[in-house]
């Protein structure tokens, strides 16, 4: 498979999966100043909830995603309540399912195909907000923010 440098003129893509996987790398370049710019008003809001409410520490826990608006390109997780650059967990190119893992990748992270991000033997260390962009065809965006609780298992009294 051929690899294009987003700035790369000379080298045109030889299909559409190679123009998307060029028009989002490059639109994650520059996603914090689009931000700025596009603030979208929505019926159906983008939700992301914690399944289970309450985690265990060492058991798996799923970031669910619902109200997933249409014409996605690809989606990119957040830890934290806000787009950071910096604080990127993972993306994900749809059409090609293409996974890149970001600076707080751990390892322990799973996307899946429709966003929802799990947790494997998850850690009192995960206990926090995380932030899901959802990059439509358009170049606009949607956010959507959850919180995950991770507790330590409580022992059984014994008498």
């Amino acid at each position: 498979m051929r690899r294009y440098n987003c700035g790369d003129s000379t080298l045109p893509p030889s299909s559409i999966q190679d123009w998307n996987r060029i028009v989002f790398k490059t639109f994650l370049k520059y996603e914090v100043l689009l931000l700025t710019f596009w603030n979208l008003h929505i019926a159906a809001q983008l939700t992301v909830e914690s399944v289970p409410p309450n985690g265990i520490q060492g058991k798996d826990i799923l970031l669910l995603v619902s109200n997933l608006p249409a014409n996605r390109l690809g989606y990119v997780w957040y830890k934290g309540d806000r787009v950071e650059p910096k604080l990127q967990i993972v993306s994900y190119i749809i059409n090609t399912s293409e996974i890149t893992p970001g600076t707080v990748y751990s390892g322990r992270e799973k996307i899946y195909a429709d966003g929802s991000l799990l947790f494997q033997n998850a850690t009192p260390g995960d206990t926090g907000y995380y932030t899901l962009q959802v990059i439509k065809r358009t170049l606009l965006t949607e956010v959507g923010t959850g919180q995950l609780h991770v507790y330590k298992p409580v022992s059984k009294p014994s008498i």
